[in-house]
């Protein structure tokens, strides 16, 4: 398990009618945005399908890399109160992809998705608290879509603990995979208010998520993760940015193994 520093911890945390990407002529960063924009939407299949087939031909290329900035309109339709800190700050975000081969099928990974305690993702998850708040556990592995909110408190150095309430949801899609329709699952997480350490210090202002299950014909479950936030620590200015986005992709590739382990059963061994 990787020793997780202070912007781990805290890196950790996360229209329909805009026509596709291209397959041949988009960005990963046109991709990825295209699916946290058109989640709920028409689109969704169509936005996750050229994505599919990059991560199939580049998932082992490197873990992570930075990504376009995202705009208001791309999370209009997910809830947001910034309460006394205000409407976000685009000029602040940080966008950070990760990529990564996961152990575990999809059926395995999709069977605790369900679970109350999701606090097995990652040991500095204190509290993980899930509540299925659209949908139902049964229909759900049987390819129902279903939504969860989530109650977090997140550990991490000196003693900081970030609380935060986490919207979660959970939409099955077809893909084509080497000729073949494979089901699977996008899924979308956005923080729904500010949050702050006790001594105001260190926070998670906002962060919007979306992610990509990907079933390899060799049996490998890929898994991307595309994020955006706004992530305030007692290190800003201290550590350089480059030291910051390592850290968060650090970060993403424990939660991933760590809910892997937790699929297969091996964290009980």
């Amino acid at each position: 398990m990787r020793v997780l520093p202070l912007v781990v911890v805290l890196g950790g945390l996360l229209s329909a009618c805009a026509p596709p990407p291209d397959a041949a002529s988009a960005t990963v960063d046109d991709m990825s945005i295209a699916l946290l924009k058109d989640f709920n939407g028409d689109n969704a299949q169509v936005d996750a399908q050229p994505l599919s087939d990059w991560l199939l031909l580049h998932v082992d290329e490197k873990d992570g890399f930075t990504l376009a900035d995202i705009n208001a309109d791309d999370v209009a339709d997910m809830p947001y109160d910034g309460g006394d800190d205000g409407a976000p700050d685009f000029s602040k975000q940080r966008g950070i992809a990760v990529t990564h081969r996961v152990v575990g099928t999809l059926e395995q990974h999709t069977a605790i998705v369900p679970e109350a305690d999701q606090s097995f993702a990652d040991p500095t998850y204190q509290t993980w608290s899930r509540t299925i708040n659209a949908g139902d556990a049964v229909s759900f592995v049987t390819g129902t879509d279903m939504g969860t909110a989530n109650f977090i408190e997140k550990s991490g150095a000196f003693g900081v603990t970030i609380p935060y309430n986490l919207g979660k949801d959970y939409r099955w899609i077809t893909l084509d995979i080497d000729g073949t329709s494979t089901d699977t699952l996008i899924f979308r997480s956005y923080e729904l208010a500010p949050g702050w350490s006790t001594d105001h210090k260190n926070g998670l202002v906002y962060g919007w998520t979306v992610e990509l299950w990907v079933p390899d014909p060799n049996g490998d479950l890929i898994w991307y993760n595309a994020s955006w936030c706004e992530l305030v620590t007692a290190v800003d200015g201290i550590v350089d940015d480059d030291y910051v986005v390592q850290s968060i992709i650090s970060g993403t590739l424990d939660y991933m193994d760590g809910t892997a382990a937790h699929a297969t059963g091996a964290d009980a061994q």
